[in-house]
């Protein structure tokens, strides 16, 4: 099993015992260590192997035991009794905006609920409202709930839901009486999905800003409205679809805000970690301030907050407890800051995986090139599919030949802008590229990628990805895991293994920036940059518009503690143009 896999897995064994009312320690402890696996940097197999499971932090004797047998056995036992012990349909319940792992655990009890039909129905009869804790009213929203459960439960791309958000927080800004407002929670870390949109305003008086909130044209239902807090849906086209998403905003007094906006940013993770960090000073620290016994610590923002804890101010992206309270110190008599200073959107000059009208793209060579540089952009690499994408109407050696003569002339048009002459080869099952190596040595780069036999075995398809990364004349491997967010998973691959080889050979490997893919993760980007692999934020853009994603592939970039100097397309046209020609070497 890879570790995803493993990380899966003990991360539905926290929620089903959370559905029979173990106690949160042990759900916790299963939770933390999915987290721990997913995050490791290296080959799990090799811990295991080696018996070294227990140098990871938060895996104790049973979690050593447990993932030892799915990473030899592929399976567990007990993971397969717990699932087996309670009905699939209850963790599908967790989906309805209200209920928890304990109103779910007591409506299986009583009522004998054992799936969303059969909670509708109990709803509908009166019987919900009737247990204890629950009410006419708690029943009512639960009916709404799984209405909207077909929308409202799942997550949303960020590409989808970040407009959402902006479009609300944009809104609030100009209520009347709102002091500042900012975005939380997932989207303010930049995550690659959302499920809620979260945030924060300061005023004096709240009411009149709840009010003109549950109001807003964006709204199809209120769940909840109070003084301090209003829960909406709200529902708004993103392109061509219909977006659903709850949405909360909270209300605080202006001198509460730095505290708020800290703890509903998140994650729970870095959140605790400060905490203690307050408690080991003498403090205490929640969403409304920070003090002493004998006094309160004023801060009118972030940076003073985390000042105040020996902290340097810590960008959103990065808190997610994987080494930021330590770098971001402030260690006695020295001001250096250990954080990376963080790749910025306006880094970017220019983008190398893109398509245009000779393969599946929109838009001709020059359309893509004028909208390039229409966002400010240097360069601009086309890169159309090779020929055996048939699908994607893929490029003979000969079209590919007569694409390179109109690259020629749009470079003699458009100068000083240059285009880059690149290809989107595919990489075949056997990890052979798709086009000859007298036909890539016209090329300026190529991008390799694997587009088919997405079912291969986990080793078989990471010989396959390595061997075409140790091919002299590919520059980078495009969207490592194949997947689709929200669509479908990448394919098994072992991906640790793969960076190493893209390490030893040189390469490079890009941030697929394309906000179905978002592929590398941040987590791998860390893991890339610590290998010292050159990484490149390509857009996969397949129409003048799609050349903006480049601005999502930043995002996970900061996530990924990436600085200017660990990606590619930071550099100049002609710093650009060394580099690829000592690609070979």
């Amino acid at each position: 099993m890879t570790k995803e896999e493993v990380s899966a897995v003990l991360e539905e064994i926290g929620t089903l015992l959370e559905l029979k009312g173990e106690s949160p320690f042990r759900c916790n402890a299963y939770r933390n260590g999915a987290r721990a696996i997913q995050q490791l940097e290296g080959n799990l197999k090799e811990y295991v192997e080696a018996g070294r499971l227990g140098d990871i932090p938060g895996i104790g004797d049973t979690l050593r035991e447990k993932i030892t047998v799915l990473v030899t056995t592929g399976r567990l036992p007990f993971h397969e009794e717990l699932k087996a012990s309670l009905p699939p349909a209850l963790v599908q319940m967790l989906r309805i905006p209200g209920l928890g792992p304990k109103k779910i655990k007591q409506l299986y009890d009583t009522l004998k609920i054992t799936d969303i039909e059969s909670l509708r129905l109990a709803c509908q009869t009166g019987q919900v409202a009737a247990l204890k804790g629950f009410g006419v009213k708690s029943q009512q929203k639960i009916l709404e709930g799984i209405q909207f459960l077909g929308q409202v439960g799942n997550r949303v791309r960020i590409d989808q839901a970040l407009p959402i958000g902006i479009s609300l927080l944009e809104r609030i800004r100009l209520i009347p009486g709102v002091i500042r407002a900012e975005l939380c929670g997932s989207l303010r870390r930049r995550r690659e999905t959302a499920k809620d949109i979260d945030i924060l305003a300061s005023a004096a008086d709240p009411i009149p800003v709840m009010q003109a909130f549950v109001r807003m044209p964006e709204v199809v239902q209120v769940v909840g409205q109070g003084d301090t807090k209003s829960s909406v849906v709200v529902q708004k086209y993103i392109g061509s679809e219909r977006i659903t998403l709850n949405a909360d905003l909270r209300v605080v007094a202006d001198e509460q805000f730095p505290f708020a906006l800290h703890y509903f940013t998140g994650s729970k993770e870095h959140n605790i970690r400060v905490r203690q960090r307050a408690i080991d000073r003498g403090f205490r620290l929640n969403e409304y301030e920070l003090a002493a016994s004998d006094r309160k610590v004023h801060c009118r923002d972030e940076s003073e907050l985390f000042a105040a804890l020996d902290l340097h101010w810590i960008p959103p992206e990065l808190r997610e407890d994987t080494g930021e309270i330590d770098a971001a110190t402030r260690v006695a008599g020295q001001t250096e800051n250990r954080l990376p200073t963080l790749i910025e959107a306006a880094d970017i000059r220019g983008v190398f995986h893109n398509h245009s009208t000779w393969s599946d793209g929109v838009n001709t060579i020059e359309e893509m090139a004028r909208g390039a540089i229409e966002l400010g952009f240097e360069y601009l690499g086309i890169a159309d599919h090779s020929q055996s994408l048939s699908i994607a109407n893929g490029l003979s050696p000969a079209r590919l030949h007569a694409q390179l003569e109109e690259i020629d002339a749009l470079n003699e048009k458009l100068a000083p802008f240059r285009i880059f002459k690149g290809s989107e080869v595919d990489i075949l099952p056997d990890g052979s590229l798709d086009f000859p190596d007298d036909v890539i040595d016209a090329l300026d780069y190529v991008v390799a990628s694997v587009h088919t036999h997405f079912q291969m075995p986990v080793e078989e398809m990471t010989n396959r990805i390595i061997r075409a990364m140790q091919h002299p004349k590919v520059t980078m491997l495009g969207h490592a895991t194949g997947r689709l967010l929200l669509r479908r998973e990448g394919y098994r691959v072992d991906l640790d293994r793969v960076l190493e080889a893209v390490a030893a050979a040189g390469k490079m490997i890009e941030i697929n920036a394309q906000p179905m893919r978002l592929d590398l993760d941040w987590v791998y980007c860390k893991r890339a940059k610590s290998l010292d692999i050159a990484l490149v934020i390509n857009p996969d853009a397949h129409r003048v518009a799609e050349l903006e994603f480049f601005r999502f592939g930043v995002d996970v970039a900061r996530r990924g503690w990436l600085e200017k100097s660990d990606v590619l397309n930071t550099s100049s046209f002609e710093e650009v143009r060394v580099r690829l020609r000592e690609r070979c070497t």
